[in-house]
């Protein structure tokens, strides 16, 4: 009997994935455990592994789609055996592209009918199908129309030198932190706190200013359980576990590495995961496992010179810690005023979970266990 291979559900979050790369071509002979295609999912790629033994018979989805969870992407038979020509999972393909749209005046409905080729065109060129004047059939959108299209838009708009197509990690990317930006209500709270101990931590062990905000923020989630929460299907869950995660730029979009049990780490141990997990990073070796299960996220983008900036929660998170860069200010001490080192931190906190005055008291510790370093 025919083996199907499914999108595996590799988060509890994971609703679809996207095909990055098929491993195997229609007619191979693959073996029970070996890698076959290669998925994307949760801002990380992993393999596949055939869940049989015989012939991959038949490929499903193209490199580049994305699949919800669980459906079939390929079928692996016996040599010789049957499969069904349309397997009952696998949408049909319809002759018509059918795309609605929401008028901005009076929000109807309006359905655009086009050919093949003008979706295809429409695709490569990232073209919204709702603004082209179909001369087909019932105003149907064909292909010449497109190309007309493109002609028009060359002689009023300015000159394209690129087209990036969102995909892979910047869309799953994008797609987090609009969902995130949309159904979370933000809030912020900004402090300042004085560097002169993490300085002198940092001359003193080589710890990065990253390791030192980690590991305070993980002291501090300990004290404020409610911080370290997510609201998944109306329930509030607290984690037992502290689990941080840090981002990190990459080539092909924004990661989010976690140090596990952070919480119950020292500050060297904390250093030493934090380096081997940015060390991955830039080799492109992060696993899956290594960017799952957080339950805080510290970002940093001080290194670029910025003071402050407002983040996005990472879902489905309850709060987000930024950090800018250090500078000398003025700090009013015992009468007189001292030039001290200072950084900018700000809290983006989930008001559905979190209230002002327990995220300020969180922030606060944070602040204290930064400044008195030991």
């Amino acid at each position: 009997m025919p083996t199907e291979i499914q999108m595996p559900r590799l988060s509890l979050t994971m609703k679809t994935g996207s095909v990055v790369q098929w491993l195997k071509k229609e007619g191979e002979l693959v073996k029970k455990g070996e890698p076959v295609v290669e998925v994307l999912s949760e801002k990380v790629t992993c393999d596949v592994e055939a869940p049989a033994e015989g012939v991959l018979r038949r490929i499903l989805a193209e490199e580049g789609m994305e699949i919800p969870v669980g459906q079939a992407i390929a079928i692996i038979g016996k040599p010789g055996e049957g499969i069904p020509d349309e397997p009952v999972d696998l949408p049909k393909p319809a002759p018509l592209v059918m795309e609605q749209a929401v008028d901005a005046t009076d929000h109807s409905k309006k359905i655009v009918r086009a050919s093949p080729a003008a979706r295809r065109l429409v695709k490569e060129h990232n073209l919204d199908l709702t603004e082209i004047l179909g001369s087909g059939p019932d105003g149907r959108v064909v292909e010449e129309d497109v190309k007309r299209h493109i002609a028009q838009m060359a002689q009023t708009s300015p000159r394209v030198k690129q087209v990036i197509p969102l995909k892979g990690i910047r869309k799953v990317t994008a797609e987090r932190v609009a969902s995130s930006f949309q159904t979370a209500p933000h809030s912020f709270l900004v402090m300042d706190v004085d560097m002169t101990k993490a300085l002198e931590k940092r001359e003193e062990s080589g710890f990065s200013y990253t390791a030192i905000v980690v590991h305070s923020v993980a002291k501090a989630l300990r004290e404020h359980p409610q911080v370290n929460s997510a609201l998944l299907r109306d329930m509030i869950q607290v984690y037992e576990d502290v689990n941080v995660g840090v981002a990190m730029s990459t080539d092909r979009g924004l990661l989010v590495p976690v140090i596990r049990n952070a919480g119950e780490k020292s500050l060297s141990e904390v250093s030493q995961e934090l380096e081997a997990l940015i060390q991955k990073t830039r080799e492109d070796r992060l696993s899956q496992d290594d960017v799952v299960a957080g339950t805080f996220t510290v970002t940093n983008l001080g290194m670029f010179d910025v003071d402050m900036f407002l983040p996005i929660i990472n879902p489905p998170e309850a709060a987000i810690l930024a950090t800018g860069r250090i500078v000398q200010k003025p700090i009013y001490l015992k009468g007189v005023f001292t030039a001290k080192p200072v950084m900018t931190l700000t809290l983006a906190y989930d008001h559905r979970i979190i209230d002002g005055a327990p995220a300020a008291t969180f922030l606060k510790r944070i602040k204290e266990n930064i400044e008195n370093l030991q």
